[in-house]
């Protein structure tokens, strides 16, 4: 894969994780309701793991990408 395509990959990991993981908790202390944001239609604490876990993988997710963009410069 090239550059590009490891760019347009990561763009789509950091939306999801901002949108998925960061938006959530925001959402909660002002008062949004987003019509996406899936984790806020989940019960009490649950809400709160599934946001987390989105935050650790996106954040994963956009680490393997950055080595494999690395290498692929190479």
């Amino acid at each position: 894969m090239d550059e590009r395509g490891y760019d347009g990959l990561q763009a789509v990991v950091f939306l999801a994780g901002i949108y998925e993981g960061v938006l959530p908790f925001v959402s909660k202390v002002f008062g949004w309701e987003p019509m996406l944001a899936l984790p806020l239609r989940l019960p009490g604490p649950l809400w709160w793991i599934v946001a987390g876990a989105a935050v650790v993988v996106c954040v994963t997710l956009l680490e393997l990408l950055d080595r494999g963009k690395k290498k692929a410069r190479q």
